[in-house]
C-alpha cells in the first residue's frame, strides 16, 4: 500500500523526461495511471516500465492542443475507470530566440502547449472532479513561471499563464474539496535541456554547449542540476494526502536558484 494506492492518476505528455519519472514514481506508490503523450511510441514504452508494478495501468495517444482527441480520450478512460481522482498535466515544450526574433509560430507554439494545454485539459477534466467534490490538480510550470531568462520571453510568459491559471483554478474549485498546485523546476538533465544548451550556445556564440551546462550548475547553490526525479518527488508529495491543505502553490525544485 503506497500513499496514492486505488488512486487514478491521469498524466499528460509522460513519453520521456520528466513526465516518464513522474509516472514511475507515482506507480511505485500506488496509483492506476492513465497515461497521455503525442508520441504513441514513447507513451507505451513507459506503459511496459510501469505495469511492472501497476499492472492495470493504460496508455493512450493524446494531443493537447486538440479538444477532441481530449474528449476522445477522456470517454474511453471514464468508461474503463468511472472516475479521476488526480489530473497531472505535464506536457511542455520549449524554444530560443531572442524576443525581437520571435516568429508567431514560435510563441504560438510555446502558449498552444504549454499554457492553453493545461487550461483545456484541465477544463474536460474538472467537472468530473467537481461531481464527485474531490479531485487534485498538478501543473509542471517551471522556475520560469518566476523569473525570465534571455532567450525564453515566449517560453516564460507561457509558464508565468501557469502559474496565474493554476491560482486561478485553485479558488474557484477550493469549494469542492479539489485542490490545485504547481511544481517549478529549474535546470532539469533531460532531452529537452540537451536541446535548450545546444540552442543558447548558437545564439550566444559560445562553441562548446556543456559550457552552457557547466554555468547552469554554477548557478544552481546546492551545485547539480536538477535530477527528473527530483521533480517526480514532489509531484508525488502534492499527489499524497500530505498535501491536502494546500492549493494555489507553486514549489520550487531549482537547487535554491529561485527562492520565491
Amino acid at each position: 500500500m503506497g500513499p496514492v494506492s486505488g488512486k487514478n492518476v491521469f498524466i499528460t505528455g509522460c513519453g520521456t523526461g520528466i513526465g516518464r519519472a513522474i509516472a514511475k514514481r507515482l506507480a511505485k506508490d500506488g496509483a492506476t495511471l492513465i497515461l497521455t503523450d503525442k508520441n504513441e511510441t514513447s507513451v507505451n514504452s513507459v506503459l511496459q516500465e510501469v505495469q511492472e508494478i501497476s499492472k492495470t495501468s493504460v496508455a493512450y495517444q493524446m494531443d493537447v492542443t486538440d479538444g477532441a482527441s481530449i474528449e476522445g480520450v477522456l470517454k474511453k478512460v471514464l468508461s474503463k475507470f468511472s472516475h479521476i481522482d488526480i489530473l497531472v498535466n505535464n506536457a511542455g515544450v520549449s524554444t530560443e530566440n531572442w524576443f525581437w526574433k520571435l516568429t508567431e509560430e514560435e510563441w504560438d507554439f510555446n502558449m498552444d502547449i504549454n499554457c492553453k494545454g493545461v487550461w483545456r485539459v484541465s477544463k474536460y477534466i474538472a467537472p468530473h472532479m467537481i461531481e464527485r467534490k474531490q479531485g487534485k490538480i498538478i501543473c509542471t510550470a517551471s522556475m520560469a513561471s518566476k523569473m525570465g531568462a534571455p532567450f525564453q520571453a515566449h517560453y516564460a510568459a507561457s509558464k508565468f499563464g501557469v502559474l496565474g491559471l493554476v491560482q486561478s483554478m485553485a479558488k474557484e474549485l477550493a469549494p469542492y474539496g479539489i485542490t490545485v498546485n504547481a511544481v517549478c523546476p529549474g535546470m532539469v538533465k533531460t532531452g529537452m535541456q540537451d536541446r535548450e544548451v545546444q540552442w543558447e550556445a548558437e545564439l550566444r556564440g559560445i562553441a562548446d554547449p556543456e559550457n552552457v551546462r557547466q554555468e547552469y550548475i554554477k548557478s544552481t547553490p546546492l551545485g547539480r542540476l536538477c535530477m527528473p526525479e527530483d521533480v517526480a518527488n514532489v509531484v508525488a508529495f502534492l499527489a499524497s494526502p500530505d498535501s491536502d491543505f494546500m492549493t494555489g502553490q507553486g514549489i520550487n525544485v531549482t537547487g535554491g536558484i529561485c527562492m520565491h
